[in-house]
């Protein structure tokens, strides 16, 4: 086995351990938080917010319209009582009860108003409850086979990991120096390119027939004069 070719499957030991860690972080996210759960739990919140906005107005105006119907009660009971003798203070009674109501019946359609947007807000409370009732479940669902498939992952890692252990210990400490500052510069990690046909198959740059003929040989470790991977032919 030439020098090029043991770091060529060292590396593909270590793609596929890269692509097994990616994965492995991607299942902790998906474990530990579901955007769709996010979603819902936050316009669940908003719409609670509104719900006691919306009743904390209804309430307010219930108590207008009751202090409306304690001040025309009042009124009424001075107005027919026989309280009032003078006639201009009887008018102006009578004057203050009709305003009263005006105002009772302005005060009546702001509380339907408000009772309504009360009954749209818990329409939508219960709806968004139900839908995160439902997010959650099939959170759960998909924990149970994501935890299922994080396990075979370990599984994989470690079985990769054993088999890297036994390749690095025939390879040179140079090439694996080499090999590891390649690995952490490049893109994805790849510091070993196939040749193919006659280029560097990772950056596509021509490889002289030279630098060619001495990967195949396998006994220098030659690079791509573009990238700087090493060569394997």
């Amino acid at each position: 086995m030439s020098r090029a070719e043991a770091l060529y499957r060292l590396q593909m030991f270590d793609l596929d351990l890269d692509k097994a860690v990616r994965r492995a972080r991607e299942i902790d996210a998906a474990i530990k938080d579901s955007p769709a759960v996010s979603r819902v739990r936050t316009e669940l919140t908003a719409i609670q917010s509104v719900v006691a906005r919306a009743t904390s107005e209804h309430r307010l105006i219930e108590l207008d319209a009751q202090g409306a119907d304690e001040k025309i009660a009042s009124e009424e009971k001075r107005l027919y009582g026989g309280t009032i003798k003078a006639s201009k203070e009887m008018m102006d009674t009578q004057h203050e009860v009709e305003s009263l109501k005006k105002r009772r019946a302005e005060v009546e359609g702001k509380m339907l108003e408000a009772m309504m947007a009360v009954d749209e807000a818990r329409v939508t409370e219960r709806r968004l409850q139900a839908a995160l009732k439902q997010a959650e479940g099939k959170w759960a669902e998909d924990n149970v086979a994501l935890n299922k498939e994080m396990g075979e992952l370990r599984t994989r890692y470690a079985g990769l990991a054993e088999q890297r252990k036994g390749l690095i210990s025939a390879i040179p400490k140079p090439d694996l120096d080499i090999y590891a500052l390649l690995r952490a510069k490049k893109p994805n990690g790849v510091a070993v390119s196939l040749i193919k046909a006659g280029t560097c198959g990772t950056c596509g740059e021509e490889a002289s027939s030279m630098h060619i003929q001495q990967a195949r040989q396998g006994a220098i470790l030659v690079t791509c004069s573009s990238c700087g991977r090493i060569l394997h032919g």
